[in-house]
């Protein structure tokens, strides 16, 4: 027995290396002659070490594939079913076809049932017989997919963990809803150790996230929040309603979600909605050092948990609950995302958060703010990606920040004003500063078009009245369109364009509602709107025919005090004339300018 190798010892040290001064032991060199060659038959390593190998024969073409092919053949007839398996995937190629009639291809499912029915679980967990079955389920009838199920009862656990088998779970979660409770129910109470397995995490974030009700969730879920949870009953859906039962289990849920999210942390596996669910109870749960220790942890992992409605909520946690030096450290770990983020249905709602609380507005204009306003052309039409942009102009408006972002930012209010050194308005003045003149510069060049728009529009009109800065060029091309001929499409008449010109001219005027008490007021400096549209109408001499036609902006022009009184003295002389137009076309609009003028 030779030496034994050291354990971590550099192996490859010894390897490759070939001695040629020694001799093996127990051999002793050829004694004959090179002349001898011929009588030998045969040309010894002594007496000719270098001498190479004679070169093989050549073998047919494709003669070792078929051998192959033969062999692993042979070896799976002789496996447990390998005659099933076979014919299986003979029979599958034609099931799988995607131009079958409906008749056919319930022949061929008849006869797959028949040749596999009762082996399913046998032979599920090959790669080959894998997509068979997949297959079955997406064509097979109602009836075919429980015999698939039933035969599959009490593998679950397996088949997740699988690297063919979770996609057999993940047919049965998509095909057959009458399987998802058992699936969901096996997958329970193993959840800690799934989110950790590579394939078995896929079908745990899948039935989460897609299929599971609140209770089912739940019950996926409780594992992570300590024993005493997870064995509550069905009527329980969250960690909230055991707290409020039960107050004095705080501190004991918060050591369980510790205990849970550190390995999940080390790793990095967060990008899975059941663990965006354990961290964001975490953080919210959690005070003082267990608080400050998941932030810290969350510094680089946020940006991967923000697709979801709870990862996103967590992560604008992080960004209220932590210390200006967390702030920035996150808001370096969105930077690089900043575009797909934005245009994302929850990380927008990360973004608004990221604005509203930094106090370093600078540092916020040059890591986000230029990033988003150099996308304005991409964001701004996007349902989504608009939200962040208008939100640095208008503040929380709820027609801009949605309901459940809204919510988690008034929450934390009282937060903020403690961990806050700026005062809000100061903040919303001086993002509006940061973006306004890319905004403005960005509706001078596309409002010609951008008014015909849903939401470009909006960007528009914020930008008009809210943005502290030069908006005369913007402002310009839309009076160029008022002052054309009115006809159908007008901007006046337009149903989007025209509110865009009517915002501007009510800016200022109209009565704040309550639901947008939120949102930060017109800008004091702006252009004088609504003179400006009666200047460009009555010049044009469009101002009768808008009216009788009914644009919006007119009636908006006879209710504005700046502007109601020349606007009533020009159209007065002409009241029977739009009093006809009114009875003729039952326009709400026009009656409403009638009452006006009278």
């Amino acid at each position: 027995m030779g030496p034994v190798r050291a354990k971590g010892s550099d192996s490859k040290k010894s390897f490759g290396k070939k001695s040629f001064d020694k001799k093996p032991p127990g051999k002793k060199p050829s004694d004959k002659k090179p002349s001898d060659k011929k009588a030998s038959g045969k040309v010894t390593k002594a007496a000719k070490p270098y001498a190479k190998a004679a070169p093989a024969k050549a073998e047919p073409v494709g003669s070792r594939a078929q051998q192959q092919k033969q062999q692993r053949t042979s070896r799976q007839q002789q496996g447990a079913g390998g005659d099933v398996k076979i014919e299986a995937r003979k029979l599958w190629e034609q099931l799988r076809r995607g131009d079958l009639d409906g008749d056919t291809r319930r022949t061929h499912m008849a006869a797959m049932m028949g040749l596999i029915g009762g082996r399913i679980k046998e032979i599920t967990l090959k790669h080959d017989m894998s997509r068979v079955v997949q297959t079955c389920i997406k064509y097979g009838s109602g009836e075919q997919r429980a015999v698939i199920a039933g035969e599959l009862e009490g593998a679950e656990l397996e088949l997740a963990r699988s690297m063919y088998g979770r996609h057999i779970l993940l047919r049965l979660l998509k095909h057959c809803p009458a399987a998802r409770a058992r699936i969901i129910a096996a997958l329970s109470g193993h959840v800690r150790r799934l989110v950790r397995h590579k394939d078995a995490a896929a079908v745990v974030d899948e039935c989460y996230s897609v299929y599971a009700n609140a209770a089912q969730r739940w019950a996926l879920a409780a594992e992570f929040y300590g024993g005493e949870c997870a064995v509550m009953g069905t009527h329980v859906t969250s960690v909230d309603a055991i707290l409020d039962q039960s107050p004095q289990r705080r501190a004991g849920v918060v050591a369980a979600l510790k205990l849970a999210a550190a390995p999940l942390l080390e790793k990095g596996t967060v990008q899975h909605g059941v663990v965006h669910r354990v961290l964001l109870d975490l953080v919210r749960l959690s005070d003082g050092a267990d608080r400050r220790a998941a932030i810290e942890a969350l510094h680089g992992l946020a940006v991967e948990m923000v697709h979801t409605r709870d990862g996103a909520h967590c992560a604008m946690l992080c960004l209220l609950h932590g210390s200006p030096k967390d702030r920035k450290a996150l808001v370096r770990s969105f930077r690089p995302f900043v575009r797909k983020m934005a245009c994302d249905e929850h990380a927008h709602a990360v973004l608004i958060g990221a604005l509203d609380c930094v106090d370093d507005t600078v540092f916020v204009a040059k890591t986000l703010l230029a990033d988003l306003c150099a996308l304005a052309g991409e964001l701004l039409p996007d349902t989504h990606g608009r939200r962040v942009l208008l939100y640095a102009l208008a503040g929380r408006s709820p027609h801009y920040v949605g309901a459940d972002a809204l919510a988690v930012l008034r929450a934390g209010d009282a937060v903020r004003a403690a961990t806050s050194k700026k005062d809000p308005a100061t903040r919303r003045r001086e993002l509006a500063a940061a973006a306004g003149p890319t905004l403005a510069a960005w509706a001078a060049g596309h409002a010609a078009a951008a008014v015909f728009e849903p939401l470009p529009s909006q960007a528009v009109a914020e930008t008009l009245v809210r943005a502290p800065c030069d908006k005369r060029a913007a402002w310009d091309a839309v009076l160029a369109l008022v002052s054309r001929d009115i006809a159908p499409g007008h901007v006046l008449l337009h149903p989007v364009a025209n509110r865009v010109v009517s915002t501007c001219i009510l800016a200022g005027h109209a009565p704040v509602r309550a639901a947008a008490a939120d949102a930060a007021p017109p800008y004091e400096d702006n252009p004088p709107y609504a003179a400006d549209v009666l200047d460009a109408l009555a010049e044009s001499g469009q101002l009768l025919a808008a009216a009788q036609a009914g644009a919006f902006p007119v009636r908006a022009l006879l209710e504005v005090p700046a502007t109601a009184d020349r606007a009533r003295g020009l159209l007065a002389p002409h009241l029977s004339a739009i009093r006809a137009k009114a009875e003729e076309g039952n326009n709400a609009t026009v009656e409403a300018i009638v009452s006006l003028l009278k």
